[in-house]
């Protein structure tokens, strides 16, 4: 009873692995696509207002293409432990 349990839960960690990588390639796709440059995404924030000084944030993150590596090495660690441990119907 608690295998299949834990069966089930990697069942579904796996299909939401499986759909956010599908979605992350197809990001990575339409940038191509669009001819922007996945490598260099970052990010300015500009807060300010009419009575203080303004506060300009700049941010660096890592590159898309360790996310999407990240979840397909999940998505295809979670199909093989399904596919190897199957029940056979006899």
């Amino acid at each position: 009873m608690k295998e299949q349990g834990l069966r089930k839960l990697i069942t579904i960690f796996t299909v939401i692995a499986v759909v956010i990588t599908i979605i992350s390639i197809g990001f990575m796709y339409l940038s191509y696509r669009l001819n922007n440059e996945v490598g260099k995404v970052s990010s300015i924030g500009i807060i300010g207002g009419a009575d203080g000084p303004t506060a300009i944030y700049i941010t660096w993150r890592l590159s898309p293409y360790v996310f999407t590596v990240i979840f397909l090495l999940l998505s295809i660690v979670g199909v093989l432990y399904l596919f190897f441990t199957r029940k056979v119907i006899k």
